[in-house]
């Protein structure tokens, strides 16, 4: 059928031209150059016109074709390219999860003949030395990928990372600001480099960092969370300030927003006290305890008026302080405390009586009443009440805790849910035995 179409095309145009020549029998001049005319038939002449422009129209449009026909080679070739790698990338991935990370890598190298160029494989690469362990083989790769790469700020991320868990945090807070400096507005970022600034013990700076955090968050759950560590290092940089009475004012102004911090109140009579404005730390020590009866405020406090030799003052202080805070049963255990090392047995009696029931039974109760049958002479009742604190092995064995993170428990259990390792967990006479 084709053929059949095709001669009798053919057939049509010579005709077509037959007839061109037919009614252009007469002759014209032809220059191809100056001078030099050549004698043609009008039809001929008219007849290699348009073939000439037919043979140019035909020859941009091959070209076209072939430029087309070009890239589309060469943009199928680069999607098999992308497709194997991408297949390959998906499998060094699974192996990653599945926890093969030497065939991981394997995979991703064969991809690549080398160091990948594509910032993808290089994270999941990176990542295959991190899970193993080995930050200095991560942080070596990586370092030769950005070079490929460039400043990308999941490898800066990771470098990072590597960098940290290798000991060298100057070099890991150098690759977290060069990340986000690429990218200022990622939260993320912003967290880890205030995390690693203070771990550093760099606190104004991750001061400033958390600052930026809280000026971007909106939801007010978050907020809370940032306002807290953002009081934290404010606290620690005002603990890092050279100057004590720079130090001092940080503090208590840190303690005036927010009474219930007790650190602010504990670490400014501590800085004013070094300084030997005793009399300052005592008023700022009587005014945290007023918000927050702590018992380190308390505790200071005590040993602050028995160095000036004024003991009664702390017992009307914890006079004063019960009527301000009655629901506060440290405050009672605190003042029993201070009234037996006074000497004052019926006093420290008189208190303990007055206990509510649900204090009455506490560990610490029973303990002051043993020390108060002891002064009394009653050491048969005070052995008994002893016995109640410590149980039937007399402390020996619980409270247990664990060696990492002193994470007390009733019980022993073979895993610490806080730091969790296993076998951490020891006995008080073994404590006291490592001590």
């Amino acid at each position: 059928m084709m053929r059949w179409l095709v001669a009798i095309v053919a057939a049509a145009l010579g005709i077509a031209a037959g007839y061109v020549m037919f009614i252009n029998p007469h002759q014209v001049n032809i220059y191809l150059a100056p001078g030099r005319a050549r004698t043609w038939p009008l039809g001929a002449a008219l007849l290699v016109a348009f073939g000439g422009g037919a043979g140019v129209v035909g020859a941009l449009a091959g070209l076209r074709a072939g430029a087309r026909g070009w890239r589309s080679w060469r943009t199928t070739r680069r999607q098999r390219r992308e497709a194997r790698h991408a297949a390959l990338t998906a499998r060094a991935q699974h192996l990653v999860w599945s926890g093969d990370y030497r065939q991981a890598r394997t995979e991703l190298l064969r991809a690549e003949g080398g160091v990948p160029a594509d910032a993808a494989r290089l994270v999941l690469l990176a990542e295959t030395y991190l899970h193993e362990d080995d930050p200095v083989a991560a942080r070596k790769l990586l370092d030769e990928g950005i070079h490929k790469v460039g400043l990308e700020p999941r490898l800066l991320d990771l470098t990072a990372e590597a960098a940290e868990r290798s000991g060298d945090l100057r070099a890991a807070a150098d690759a977290l600001e060069r990340a986000r400096t690429a990218q200022p507005d990622s939260p993320r970022l912003a967290r880890r480099v205030r995390d690693l600034y203070a771990t550093s013990g760099r606190w104004s700076e991750a001061l400033a960092v958390q600052g930026e955090i809280v000026l971007r968050v909106r939801d007010p759950a978050t907020l809370a969370r940032e306002n807290e560590i953002l009081r934290g290092l404010r606290y620690q940089a005002a603990l890092a300030e050279s100057e004590p009475r720079v130090a001092a004012r940080a503090l208590v102004g840190l303690a005036r927003e927010d009474p219930t911090f007790v650190p602010a109140w504990v670490s400014a009579g501590d800085v004013l006290l070094r300084e030997g404005r005793r009399f300052a730390a005592r008023r700022v020590w009587e005014r945290g305890a007023r918000r927050q009866p702590a018992a380190v405020l308390l505790e200071r406090l005590e040993r602050l008026d028995l160095s000036e030799g004024n003991p009664e003052r702390t017992t009307r202080r914890y006079r004063r302080l019960q009527r301000r805070h009655p629901e506060s049963p440290a405050l009672t255990l605190m003042l029993v405390r201070h009234l037996l090392a006074q000497e004052k047995i019926e006093e420290a009696t008189e208190t303990l009586n007055l206990l509510p029931a649900a204090v009455a039974t506490h560990p610490l109760v029973h303990v002051l009443w043993g020390d108060v049958h002891r002064r009394h002479g009653n050491h048969s009742l005070a052995a008994e009440t002893y016995a109640r604190v410590f149980g039937t092995d007399l402390g020996i064995l619980a409270p247990f805790e664990c060696a990492t993170c002193r994470r007390p428990a009733d019980a022993w259990t073979g895993y610490c849910d806080e730091c969790r390792r296993w076998g951490t967990y020891r006995a008080r006479a073994e404590r006291t035995a490592g001590a």
